[in-house]
């Protein structure tokens, strides 16, 4: 269960950023994602599932993103 104690607590650490922070932290994992995906062809990436972990931050950082987006039209 560790790993759920995790994940919530980056899920929190996300929602308390603003838009700005959210953009820097999208750019920042998207460079680490580029790098572990050159990595993978290299064969030189030991662990696999950081691939699909980072694919699913960047995720949850653009759905935050959205929610801000929508919470400022309102």
């Amino acid at each position: 269960m560790p790993n759920n104690k995790l994940a919530k607590q980056n899920r929190e650490e996300l929602a308390s950023l603003d838009a700005a922070a959210l953009r820097a932290q999208l750019t920042e994992t998207n460079k680490t994602l580029w790098t572990d995906t050159f990595a993978l062809g290299k064969r030189s990436l030991e662990n696999t599932a950081r691939l699909s972990n980072t694919r699913k931050r960047i995720a949850r950082i653009q759905t935050y993103l959205r929610q801000l987006e929508l919470k400022e039209t309102k």
